[in-house]
């Protein structure tokens, strides 16, 4: 099948510069240099966008793809890091049409699943993805991965994941890497009672609360007033109330979370 395509890769624009902490600090080091507590200083984004779409298709149901992400001036093995992750959501959203695991090649297996499928213009299957700076502590810079997908069906299904990267270290974080060693236990059971709080909050009754239990997870990030556990659709509660967020306050995580990520 015939696509059209914009694929602004190699051609990237300037988007910006994230500075060492959450805040703008105009007072902060460039790339590439430290400071007094050796933070890697400013990191200059890039922005990249695909759009692509079956030429064939008219109208407004046409099956589609929007893909925004950034990269970040002089950091490749971070770069890498972010195209792989990105090239990872996509795979859990591709059918049965072969592909080479590039961002292109599962954008076009995607689009071709759709032409295949009957009626496929009047069903709009659209798949979008985002990656954008969600916040900066010290060296720990964590990204917001957003991504949808419409197959059809009463509604999309909407996602989201937290990524964590170590700029001194120059390595992919986990939650268990965020954690003070043999905390683990004492994280979830402040995330437990979070999840009681929250119940309590929502007025759940008790049949909600048998059905959709606590379940752990690793998607966290650093939020204003402290460390947020975010879900998914479906994870602890049904589609129609959304992506639940519970934050467990950072004065309860003194010990727990590592000094240098807690207190950059």
């Amino acid at each position: 099948m015939r696509m059209t395509f914009v694929f602004l890769l190699a051609a990237a624009l300037l988007a910006g510069c994230d500075n060492k902490n959450q805040d703008t600090d105009p007072s902060a080091a460039k790339q590439g240099t430290a400071d007094a507590q050796g933070h890697t200083g400013e990191l200059v984004r890039i922005l990249h966008t695909l759009e692509k779409t079956d030429e064939q298709c008219q109208g407004d149901g046409c099956p589609k793809v929007n893909l925004a992400w950034i990269t970040f001036e002089n950091q490749p093995t971070l770069n890498e890091a972010i195209t792989t992750q990105l090239a990872g959501m996509l795979v859990q959203n591709q059918g049965s049409t072969p592909h080479d695991g590039t961002i292109e090649s599962l954008v076009d297996a995607f689009l071709a699943d759709a032409s295949d499928m009957a009626m496929a213009s009047k069903q709009g299957w659209e798949l979008n993805a985002t990656i954008k700076r969600q916040t900066r502590r010290g060296d720990l810079l964590t990204l917001r991965m957003d991504s949808y997908e419409y197959t059809g069906g009463a509604h999309g299904q909407p996602g989201v994941q937290y990524f964590h990267w170590d700029l001194a270290r120059q390595q992919k974080l986990t939650l268990a890497d965020l954690l003070e060693p043999g905390k683990k236990q004492a994280f979830w059971e402040l995330a437990r009672h979070q999840h009681q709080q929250w119940l309590d909050k929502e007025e759940l009754d008790q049949a909600f609360r048998d059905s959709w239990p606590f379940d752990p997870t690793d998607n966290v990030y650093f939020g204003k007033s402290g460390l947020v556990l975010h879900y998914n659709v479906y994870h602890i509660a049904p589609y129609a109330m959304g992506q639940p967020e519970l934050t467990i306050p950072y004065e309860k995580l003194d010990g727990i979370v590592r000094g240098k990520y807690l207190n950059p």
